[in-house]
C-alpha cells in the first residue's frame, strides 16, 4: 500500500463518518425521538467516529497480522474469531445498554445483521476465506471502539456511535483489498 493510498483511505473514512453521524442521528430521532445533539455536534462526533474507526482498523490489522504469525493453522484461527464473535454479542446483549426488555438485544442484532451482510460481500469480493475475518472486524473492532458509548446507558447515543463505526469500518474492509492489489492483479485487469 502506497502512502497515497493510506491517505485515501484516511480520509474518505472520515468522510464516510461524517455523512453517516448525521444520517444515523435523523433515523435514530425518528424512531426513538430527540437524541440532544445540534448538526454541528452531530458532525463532530461523525470526525471523532471516524478517527476511532481508523485506529481500530489498523489495530486490528497489526493484531491479524501477529495472530496469523503464533496461530498458523487457518482453521483453528478462524474457529478462535467466530468463538469471540459469540461471545462478544453475548456479551453485549446481557450487558445493562439501554431500556431493560428487547432493547437489550437491539444492539447486537444490529451489529450481527450488519456484519454478516458486509462479510458476505467482502467473500464476494475476495474469496470464501474472507468471510470470518471480516465477520470477526466487523463485531470484534466494532464493539471494542463503541466502549465509549457503552458506558452512557443511552440506547439512542450507543445506536448513534455504532452506526457510524458500522459505516466507516463497511468502508475500510470493503476498500482493503482494493488498495492492496498487487501490480500482477492489476495488470490483468
Amino acid at each position: 500500500m502506497t502512502i497515497r493510498k493510506l491517505f485515501f483511505l484516511f480520509w474518505t473514512t472520515f468522510a464516510v463518518g461524517i455523512v453517516t453521524a448525521p444520517i444515523a442521528a435523523l433515523l435514530l430521532q425518528t424512531f426513538f425521538g430527540p437524541i440532544g445533539l445540534n448538526i454541528k455536534q452531530e458532525l463532530w462526533a461523525g470526525v471523532l467516529y471516524g478517527a476511532i474507526a481508523q485506529m481500530g482498523f489498523f489495530a486490528y490489522l497489526v493484531f491479524n497480522m501477529i495472530a496469523i504469525g503464533f496461530i498458523r493453522n487457518s482453521r483453528l484461527y478462524q474457529g478462535l474469531q467466530l468463538i469471540l464473535v459469540i461471545g462478544i454479542l453475548v456479551k453485549v446483549g446481557t450487558g445493562d445498554f439501554g431500556e431493560p426488555g428487547y432493547s437489550g438485544l437491539i444492539l447486537p442484532l444490529t451489529v450481527l445483521g450488519i456484519s454478516l451482510v458486509v462479510a458476505y460481500f467482502k467473500m464476494k469480493a475476495t474469496n470464501p476465506n474472507g468471510f470470518i475475518p471480516a465477520l470477526f472486524f466487523m463485531v470484534a473492532a466494532t464493539m471494542l471502539e463503541a466502549i465509549p458509548s457503552l458506558e452512557q446507558q443511552s440506547l439512542e447515543m450507543i445506536m448513534l456511535m455504532v452506526l457510524t463505526l458500522l459505516a466507516c469500518n463497511t468502508w475500510q474492509v470493503m476498500q482493503l483489498h482494493r488498495l492492496v492489489e498487487s501490480k500482477a492483479t492489476e495488470a490483468a485487469r
